[in-house]
């Protein structure tokens, strides 16, 4: 009896071991955590804000290429895996499109705001709004803190 592995990346989308995780689960696979007391993978990290949003911007378009293709994990999953499993993988695919709008929200509205002159915070009166604030601040100098050694 003769045994013949295929191995490899499929190349459908961009995020291709996205994709091939999905069609491997989709063929009855099962994955495993393994944790070898030592590492078998090496590589590099993104080491700049451009190289990040360009990962980014590239994992979010082979995912929702995914999610919008043939293989959408809503069609193509449900009649191959279980129906919660199908719905990780289109959660996963369908990220970007609906992350989206409150992004743009969040990008657009305070500056329509300052711009009009309305107010975009309303009048604090009461201390433990007061104290909010503070322990707020105090967590993004510790916030800005980071950034500044991440960007040096």
């Amino acid at each position: 009896m003769m045994l013949c592995f295929q191995v490899g990346f499929l190349y459908h989308s961009v995020a291709e071991d996205f994709f091939t995780g999905f069609i491997l689960h989709c063929k009855g696979w099962l994955s495993v955590y393994l944790n070898p007391s030592r590492p078998q993978f090496l590589g590099t990290s993104i080491t700049s804000l451009n190289d990040l949003l360009i990962q980014g911007t590239r994992w979010s378009s082979g995912v929702v290429e995914v999610g919008l293709s043939r293989f959408c994990p809503l069609v193509y999953g449900t009649l191959r895996m279980s129906f919660l499993e199908s719905l990780c993988y289109a959660e996963i695919s369908l990220f970007p499109l609906f992350y989206c709008l409150p992004l743009w929200c969040f990008a657009t509205i305070p500056q329509l705001c300052l711009l009009n002159g309305i107010p975009l915070y309303p009048k604090v009166t009461n201390t433990k709004v007061l104290l909010l604030i503070f322990c707020i601040s105090l967590m993004s100098l510790k916030f800005s803190e980071i950034l500044v050694d991440i960007l040096q």
